[in-house]
């Protein structure tokens, strides 16, 4: 029987899940019948979480997953901390004239860390990269382009800024969630997923989708790798919501364009040789910067971190710094990485004694770290890369050229998608801007010039390297030739070669009967 109030019959009060119901006060009134009250909220209602609380055991989450960095030489379960090994690198937001990158390029030691310096007064921390430009300019870019060379720490350096985010020491009070977003892993995906999937997090879809609605505004996207992304064909549609599906390159091409979450905030790290292409599809205002590597503090300090024996790390560092080749080449990261896990494989006895290798195989271990874990080569592919920077390098070394046009570059170079080994430099002439490139470091051009003559015809290299040997018997070698040809003995050492032959489908180099100068191919 339906409960009849004096004077009222019929009454049906009812609430959506969600919502809120207030009885009504009746007084003075007799009620007959049965009363029956049911509650319609469902349980899933019912346990929705606030953002707020979302978003705190995400940053937990970010603290337990990132804190930590797998090295190359990482063994299963062997990590470090990411704080054990970050120094923060040199990060500039102004172009080099060619004059001043010429310069930087050709100098060594002591004399190419002072421009360093100089370049220090220019360097951006990374709280202020989404900062006014000034007083005067005080609009904030609402996407942020980190360029930079293969090895030269984009990634950790992307890495760190989560990390730093979720332990409240960056952008507190700039953005309540940053999301990070690798695109070599995106180019794994398969199938139609919303924005909220690829976001692939602890958190669910549906948590991520609740967050993203709260806090559009406030969001901050990094995207890691944008050159080894595989972009769909231009005729994809692109969403306009977070909850719509499309391919995973599709939904960051929109996230990208800001058609999708335009009021929030990017951050995208690319390789040079990529970033005309993200320019044409990354919303506005746009702020770029390049990230050089380290200054001469940073690589004391990368020492210092590294071995943490101060004592230790004081005799890896003079011992470097006495080779002039490879004390500058450390401004790169990955190269540095390189140059203190060989000194510590050696230990301390190893310092004290004679030296620990030689600058040769260093630099072929560099190669071979980049071709391994910053491209993605077959090996015949990557034997034809090595030849063809092998032939650039040797067509610059005789003119002294380290810039080279675009047309310059042999066609195994131009259709890499992702060119390790060189920089990109942009010059402008008159109305125009020319896109120059170079190889790190003019150590790596002097490096791939004699590695092209180890690569050639055998019985042309004989005839080359004759000449070249000829010529500094005689004294009539320009000094620019000498590192050249210290190069070629050193990569005519056995050991070296013995690399080549377990890194390159066993192909030889060859190796000359006599060396030009006693030991000069053991000890180079």
């Amino acid at each position: 029987m339906e409960p009849h109030f004096a004077g009222v019959s019929n009454v049906s009060i009812s609430a959506q899940n969600g919502s809120n119901i207030s009885a009504p006060v009746l007084s003075n009134l007799r009620v007959t019948g049965n009363i029956n009250i049911t509650n319609y909220f469902t349980e899933s209602a019912a346990e929705i979480t606030d953002t707020t609380t979302l978003i705190t055991e995400y940053k937990k989450s970010i603290l337990s997953e990132y804190a930590y960095l797998t090295e190359y030489t990482s063994r299963a379960g062997e990590q470090v901390l990411l704080n054990d090994r970050y120094i923060d690198p040199m990060i500039v937001q102004r172009h080099n004239e060619r004059e001043e990158k010429e310069q930087e390029m050709r100098s060594r030691g002591e004399k190419f860390f002072s421009f360093r310096t100089n370049q220090c007064t220019k360097n951006i921390s990374l709280d202020r990269f989404f900062s006014p430009e000034s007083e005067a300019h005080k609009d904030v870019p609402r996407a942020v382009i980190l360029q930079g060379d293969s090895g030269s720490g984009k990634s950790i350096t992307a890495q760190k800024i989560f990390l730093d985010w979720a332990s409240g020491e960056l952008y507190a009070g700039l953005f309540d969630v940053v999301f990070y977003l690798r695109c070599q892993e995106l180019n794994n995906l398969s199938g139609e997923m919303s924005l909220a999937e690829i976001c692939d997090c602890s958190l669910t879809p549906n948590e991520i989708a609740q967050i993203l609605k709260d806090t559009s505004r406030r969001t901050l996207f990094i995207v890691d790798g944008f050159d080894e992304l595989i972009l769909s064909a231009p005729k994809d549609s692109l969403p306009p919501k977070p909850d719509i599906k499309g391919r995973p390159s599709t939904i960051l091409c929109s996230l990208l364009k800001g058609r999708m979450m335009r009021d929030s905030c990017m951050l995208v790290t690319t390789r040079s040789a990529a970033v005309d292409n993200l320019q044409g599809v990354l919303k506005k205002p746009q702020r770029f910067m390049e990230i050089l590597g380290f200054s001469e503090k940073g690589v004391i300090e990368y020492f210092q971190k590294f071995f943490e024996d101060e004592e230790f790390s004081k005799q890896v560092y003079e011992q470097v710094k006495v080779h002039e080749m490879l004390y500058t080449v450390c401004f790169i990261p990955v190269f540095c990485w390189i140059v203190c896990t060989i000194f510590k494989k050696k230990g301390k006895d190893g310092v004290r004694t004679s030296e620990l290798t030689t600058t040769t195989s260093i630099f072929v271990d560099f190669m071979f770290t980049i071709l391994k874990h910053h491209c993605n080569l077959d090996r015949e592919k990557e034997f034809d890369l090595l030849k063809s920077l092998g032939q650039l390098a040797e067509t610059g070394m005789p003119k002294r050229q380290i810039l080279f046009h675009r047309s310059s570059l042999p066609k195994a170079i131009s259709d890499v998608p992702n060119i390790p080994f060189l920089c990109t430099f942009r010059q402008q002439d008159r109305t125009f801007l020319k896109e120059m490139f170079g190889f790190m470091h003019l150590s790596f051009q002097e490096f791939f010039c004699a590695l092209s003559y180890m690569l050639t015809d055998k019985s042309r290299v004989k005839i080359t390297v004759k000449e070249l040997l000829e010529s500094a018997g005689n004294g009539r070698c320009n000094n620019h030739l000498l590192p050249v040809i210290r190069f070629l003995f050193g990569l005519s050492n056995k050991k070296v070669s013995r690399l080549f032959m377990g890194n390159n489908s066993g192909r030889h180099l060859p190796s000359f009967g006599r060396s030009w100068r006693s030991g000069s191919a053991e000890c180079y």
